[in-house]
């Protein structure tokens, strides 16, 4: 019996395709290394053990863990209490202060406590599911006032932008220990929306080595719609603001006001004006008394064109006045 049967294996070894035998080596190896990899145990990270803030203030309680496996979970609870506060990223009380900070593939595992109070003082525990005992405490201290605010927000940006051109505002907000948790834009009193028009973006970002919370708002091409007061508010309700105006940047004939209440005139028929104001625009006059004047008109007129800077204007200007002096000078004769 043992004979025939090893007599199958033989012959059904013989038939399998040479690079069968080494896949099947490999295979073993491999389940020999895995099974005999060494089990790490979760480290905490070095963060605060104590802390304390102000009565309202937004509490965070860090707990950081390293080498934390796919089926262990962090629990927070505090220590004289039986029930636990938090499993993974589920918050197990009614209090909807109370939330947990954690992104994917990071090792923080932070306890929020919104609004906190004298109440929520105590020693508080980050517990790892394991067999082994791992524990971290954290003492947690609130003193029965409200923080002392100051104004700890600034806006930057141009006063003064062009239409079509991009407009960017940049708003740094500072807390007392921990960054702000958010910034909103305002603009004339209401609410800035990426999702209602194009063009439109705002990114934002945590420095936690300074505790400031940076926000940078966006328009890709600024329009006349745009011109207003732009604020910036953070959740602490530090606001700050700021004034843009949106100018026309369209080339048109430069305007002048001569008085508050006279209407504009063009540049361009500001010459002739002058002309005639000087006297020298009368070619019926004495020419004996206008020969001087119009000579003076000229001169008078070339300055005043060439500083306007229009070419063609000033070219043409030149050639009456010119043609007008002469004219001056031929009825003297």
């Amino acid at each position: 019996m043992l004979t025939r049967t090893f007599g199958y294996l033989v012959t059904w070894y013989n038939l399998l395709p040479p690079f069968a035998t080494i896949y099947f080596i490999l295979y073993i190896m491999l389940g020999v290394i895995h099974g005999s990899r060494t089990y790490r145990l979760p480290e905490y990270c070095d963060t605060h053990s104590n802390v304390t803030y102000y009565k309202g203030d937004r509490a965070i309680l860090q707990c950081c863990v390293k080498y934390l496996g796919t089926k262990q979970v962090v629990i927070w609870k505090k220590v004289n209490e039986n029930f636990a506060l938090t499993y993974g990223e589920m918050v197990f009380v009614s209090d909807p202060d109370f939330d947990v900070d954690h992104l994917p593939h990071r090792d923080e595992w932070n306890l929020i406590i919104s609004n906190v109070q004298p109440l929520h003082a105590g020693l508080y525990e980050c517990q790892i599911s394991t067999k082994e005992d791992l524990r971290k405490y954290v003492q947690l201290n609130v003193l029965d006032e409200p923080a002392p605010r100051k104004n700890a927000i600034s806006i930057e940006g141009p006063q003064f932008v062009d239409k079509g051109k991009k407009l960017v505002l940049t708003c740094n907000a500072t807390g007392q220990m921990f960054p702000p948790e958010d910034i909103d834009w305002f603009k004339d009193g209401q609410k800035i929306k990426e999702s209602e028009r194009k063009g439109i973006s705002i990114a934002k970002f945590r420095i936690a080595k300074t505790k400031m919370l940076h926000s940078q708002m966006e328009i890709d091409k600024a329009d006349m719609s745009d011109k207003g007061i732009y604020i910036c508010r953070s959740s602490d309700l530090a606001i700050t603001s700021t004034n843009v105006i949106v100018l026309n940047g369209k080339n048109g004939p430069i305007i002048e006001a001569r008085s508050p209440d006279d209407k504009y005139i063009d540049s361009t028929k500001l010459a002739e004006t002058n002309v005639i104001k000087r006297g020298g625009g009368n070619l019926n006059a004495n020419p004996s008394d206008s020969g001087a004047s119009a000579s003076t008109s000229a001169a008078c007129s070339i300055a005043l064109i060439l500083q306007n800077g229009n070419t063609l204007t000033s070219v043409l200007t030149m050639l009456c006045c010119v043609f007008v002096t002469l004219q001056v000078c031929y009825r003297t004769l």
